[in-house]
């Protein structure tokens, strides 16, 4: 019985394994296309993605600064009192009186752009950025050398710098302080890839009491009076120098205006800086500025390079627009902010 059972038992002939190979491969074949095609989506999305993440942090950061960009401020009675009192050991009774406005000086920078403290100051298609303690920045000439191919010199980025004051009341040195903040661009190449990248620097204006830096618990040693000249440095606890901020910017553009909503930029579309003597006059009535950040993907994102009959373009706002025709995915963010503490009426 077991005998007659096994000799009805049929092997698999050749040609059903030739099938089941056949339609295997095909099934593979089809899953492996699947997968590629929801890899290479996935891979779009996240490059998607990172730019946007990119541009959304980078915006973040800048309408803070802008909108504390010419902030002052104003010393109120509780801390007026707290600072004589905190002084009476070192002046004696009723020890030194507050300003209920800051005391620091104020330079315009028109006979030294490296001295401003204007609120807020775009230079148009400029690159990189000479702190006050490094003079071996490089120069413009050699700025363009290190540029990515395919960037005219016109077309990236700008520069902005934004200044306002804050106060530290357990600083009895200096307890106004002022800082200035330098948002700029400059090439980057790593592993063969050129690009941009956007960097930033912060200085702060030193006008202490006492010219050498004073611990707290030496502040009964310092002079009853406020200076009337500082200077800025690099060097404080606050302080930055070219701290890169986000990688893989395309271009970055600022244009200021006025209450009017009327872009302020003299016949040669330079816009208010203490260097410029046309049009430096109207500092102080810029009202906001729109910025618009083209970020690029870090990898290929298109299949094939674009013809030149149908560049990819990226419309900018005030006369720079570009196009590519390579694989790189670019994008770009604007907005609009308001500078809320530049032009308001001054407390007495």
């Amino acid at each position: 019985m077991i005998n007659k059972n096994l000799s009805s038992i049929r092997g698999i002939s050749l040609v059903e394994l030739l099938i089941g190979i056949v339609i295997t491969s095909i099934m593979m074949g089809a899953m492996y296309t699947s997968y590629s095609v929801v890899n290479k989506t996935y891979n779009q999305v996240s490059e998607k993605a990172q730019i946007s993440r990119s541009s959304r942090d980078l915006v973040s950061m800048l309408m803070r600064d802008i909108r504390m960009s010419g902030f002052r401020y104003y010393a109120g009675t509780h801390t007026i009192s707290k600072f004589a009192n905190d002084t009476i050991a070192a002046c004696e009774s009723p020890g030194m009186r507050l300003p209920k406005i800051s005391y620091l000086s104020f330079n315009n920078g028109f006979d030294n752009k490296k001295e401003s403290h204007n609120p807020v100051v775009i230079r148009k298609n400029t690159l990189g950025y000479s702190s006050i303690s490094n003079d071996e920045v490089k120069s413009q000439a050699t700025i363009k050398d290190d540029m990515p191919e395919g960037y005219a010199d016109d077309q990236c980025c700008d520069q902005i710098q934004i200044v306002y004051e804050d106060f530290n009341q357990n600083n009895l040195n200096q307890p106004y302080q002022k800082f200035r903040v330098t948002y700029f661009a400059e090439p980057r190449v790593v592993n063969g890839d050129a690009r941009f990248a956007v960097y930033k620097t912060i200085e702060s204006w030193q006008q202490p009491r006492a010219p050498e830096p004073v611990e707290p618990a030496a502040y009964d040693t310092l002079p009853c009076a406020f200076p009337t000249v500082g200077q800025w440095s690099d060097n404080c606890k606050d302080c930055v120098t070219k701290e890169l901020v986000r990688d893989y910017i395309a271009d970055m553009e600022f244009i200021p205006f006025d209450s009017k909503g009327l872009i302020i930029k003299d016949t040669s579309g330079q816009y208010p800086a203490p260097e410029l003597t046309g049009i430096r006059d109207r500092l102080f009535d810029i009202r906001g500025v729109d910025v618009r950040l083209t970020f690029r993907s870090a990898d290929d994102f298109f299949k094939q390079n674009a013809p030149d009959s149908k560049k990819r373009r990226i419309i900018g706002l005030d006369n720079r627009t570009k196009e590519y025709t390579d694989k790189y995915l670019r994008d770009s963010v604007i907005v609009t902010v308001n500078t809320r503490n530049i032009g308001g009426e001054i407390f007495k």
